[in-house]
């Protein structure tokens, strides 16, 4: 039989078309999963926020989850400064996240992030926000490695 010379022919045409895949490093190698405790922001600030949800950002491409419980979060985020009465709930939430995590603080008007006494403040926003901008500091928070 003859198959030698189709043998060659495939093999022939078969390194023509090969293609080397160079691995490139991948900057999320892996997500951050975000809790949102709203601790009485106004409503823009918080429809700002949960913008973030719809198609336009597409969060899940970019890595960033939103989760239900602070047990399985990496980064904390705190709408409005906390009252009194709320303060010892965020502090319940962050004893319940695995290390290590983050806390990011989110306001339409300006507090002094020391005064709260929280720990592992890796961002804080303050004035008139819009979703670009936290979504812009969540990839950035996602991509840099701020959480340690």
């Amino acid at each position: 039989m003859l198959l030698w010379p189709f043998y060659g022919l495939s093999k022939h045409y078969s390194k023509k078309y090969k293609f080397k895949l160079h691995s490139k490093p991948n900057p999320f190698r892996r997500s951050l999963h975000v809790f949102v405790i709203d601790a009485g922001c106004d409503v823009e600030l918080l429809l700002e926020f949960y913008s973030l949800l719809s198609p336009k950002y597409n969060t899940h491409r970019w890595g960033i989850f939103f989760v239900n419980t602070p047990r399985s979060a990496d980064l904390l985020v705190i709408l409005s400064k906390p009252t009194p009465k709320m303060l010892p709930i965020v502090k319940e939430a962050i004893n319940q996240m695995p290390k290590p995590y983050g806390v990011m603080l989110i306001e339409n008007s300006s507090f002094d992030k020391y005064d709260l006494n929280l720990p592992n403040i890796v961002e804080h926003l303050k004035g008139d926000i819009e979703a670009e901008e936290i979504f812009k500091k969540l990839i950035e928070i996602a991509q840099g490695g701020l959480i340690c």
